[in-house]
């Protein structure tokens, strides 16, 4: 399983944090690099941003460092809560946060966030 399976299942799982989530007719509220505008928020959106090498030894990539960047989409600004449990679940996979970003775009709140792990070539 790659990183971007192993983040989705982990945030797809996460009752905790679905629960705060607006599913669409499909039942899904997390989606891989773009989502469908349905016009029903909070949703969470998620991309892999960078996946460079961290160690290499003898020629050979030995580890890497992988950058997830989640946005969480809100009518209301209100993220807080979300955030916490998208923390929690990326910390557990070994993520810490890296920066953060507040935006809006049109009628939406965007909440940016990238988190980073090291990992080994394999994974």
């Amino acid at each position: 399983m790659n990183i971007k399976e192993k983040v989705y299942k982990a945030l797809a799982t996460n009752k905790e944090l679905t629960s705060l989530l607006v599913k669409d007719r499909l039942r899904r509220c997390i989606y891989p690099g773009v989502s469908p505008n349905a016009g029903s928020y909070p949703i969470i959106v998620y991309n892999v941003i960078s996946d460079v090498p961290a160690l290499v030894a003898d020629g050979e990539e030995m580890e890497r460092r992988v950058t997830v960047r989640i946005h969480i989409l809100t009518k209301d600004g209100h993220y807080e809560h979300i955030y916490d449990a998208v923390r929690k679940v990326m910390v557990g996979l070994g993520f810490m946060r890296k920066q953060s970003l507040e935006t809006a775009e049109k009628d939406v709140f965007v909440y940016c966030v990238d988190f980073v792990a090291g990992t080994g070539v394999d994974e």
